[in-house]
């Protein structure tokens, strides 16, 4: 697909989405170059806890399924070890709200054909004794994966270097190199880099820098906080959760950037967009969390959540209360206004396409991701099932500002 451009395709991203995306690029046939302003998986793909689970959804629920098979792909060829790791769940409730929220979440994942097991108080307390005795029930499944998400994205990268793509760490794309109605490179450091596709996968900064090219792709960021702890004193079982983490996220919130005078306001509740999740190292260490709140900066804010996260764990956990933390951390999720990924090629920009917007789904839906815009951009052959996934439900296109650099 070449002219003169210096590569087939400029992949701008090195969290876990562009990396396998660069993967399935190269493995047909084409000249790939990765930008990575920072190092691989700096960002969100190396900040969470690496959960391949059932989603609830019938638009994600698939990218679950693919997700579980590319990984274990990847494991056989991997010289990175990642997992994947078998684990089963514990969705639990603190009160009747969120004994609707399991109900509803055990009927959808029925529906699809995944096993659950619906759990009264007294069965929570056999499976789990280190839960509250006063949670409302719960369910289990044991469909649930495990992976490495900081080694899943290098060994994702390690297999494209292997079928010929370059990965140039700490080079930040600045701006889309645009010739009329066409992308045909960014520019980097050294100046202008051609290419004859480019492909964003940069995570809730997607849109800043698609502005750049007169296209607002509507990619925001929810920053969320995770815990570690020292080892417990007992073993956990399962990978917990909160059942509202479970719950469909407000549409007023997904995806949104906050008004001028929302940032004017108050800062938020310590324990607004906070939830209860869990899971076990092998070596007894913890990782507590989750946050979703939006977020509009690379460097933490709302430190302030790291409390609610710990009032909140504890609700559920009362043991936890005398654990030692022993580090805390965030990334930024990259989110939509529909809670669905952008995937395929920007409309009114030929040469531009986008890999962006997983919210907490990221490294689940890694390997679908990176199949269906692969088929797309290199065999012209949209998959149906990416339709939800399609930019041009939200994309609006503009004159480019001023300052853009020409072809």
């Amino acid at each position: 697909m070449r002219s003169d451009a210096a590569s087939d395709v400029v992949v701008v991203g090195g969290g876990v989405v562009g990396c396998a995306c660069a993967l399935a690029l190269a493995d047909r046939g084409l000249e790939v170059v990765v930008l990575e302003r920072a190092g691989l998986a700096a960002g969100a793909s190396g900040r969470n806890r690496g959960l391949l689970l059932p989603h609830p959804d019938h638009v994600a629920n698939p990218l679950y399924l693919e997700g579980v098979a590319g990984y274990q792909r990847l494991a056989e060829e991997a010289a990175i070890p990642f997992g994947p790791r078998p684990t089963a769940l514990l969705v639990v409730a603190a009160d009747e709200v969120g004994l609707a929220e399991v109900e509803r979440l055990a009927e959808a994942l029925g529906g699809f054909g995944h096993d659950v097991e619906l759990l009264d108080p007294g069965m929570l307390a056999k499976l789990e004794p280190c839960l509250a005795p006063d949670l409302a029930g719960g369910l289990r499944h044991d469909e649930g994966w495990e992976v490495d998400p900081t080694a899943a994205t290098l060994a994702f990268a390690a297999a494209a270097r292997r079928g010929g793509a370059v990965f140039r760490t700490h080079d930040q794309a600045h701006r889309l190199v645009v010739d009329d109605d066409r992308v045909t490179g960014v520019v980097v450091d050294g100046g202008p880099l051609a290419a004859g596709a480019v492909v964003l996968a940069t995570g809730p900064w997607t849109r800043p820098l698609a502005a750049w090219a007169g296209i607002d792709l509507p990619v925001g960021g929810a920053r969320g906080w995770l815990l570690q702890t020292a080892p417990l004193p007992w073993t956990v079982g399962h990978a917990l959760m909160d059942a509202g983490w479970a719950a469909p996220v407000d549409p007023a919130f997904q995806g949104r950037a906050p008004t001028i005078e929302e940032l004017a306001g108050e800062p938020p509740d310590a324990e607004a967009w906070t939830a209860f999740a869990l899971q076990q190292a092998p070596g007894g260490q913890a990782v507590v969390g989750a946050s979703l709140a939006a977020s509009l900066r690379e460097d933490s804010e709302h430190p302030e959540t790291v409390r609610g996260l710990a009032r909140r764990a504890c609700r559920f956990v009362p043991g936890l209360a005398g654990v030692p933390v022993v580090a805390t951390w965030s990334g930024v999720r990259p989110v939509t206004p529909d809670g669905h990924p952008l995937v395929g090629p920007v409309p009114g920009l030929a040469g531009l396409w986008v890999a962006a917007g997983h919210g907490p789904i990221g490294v689940l839906a890694a390997p679908a991701t990176a199949r269906m815009l692969a088929e797309h951009l290199v065999d012209g052959r949209p998959d149906p099932a990416a339709a939800p996934f399609d930019p041009a439900r939200f994309t609006t296109s503009a004159p480019p500002p001023a300052g853009t650099v020409p072809g």
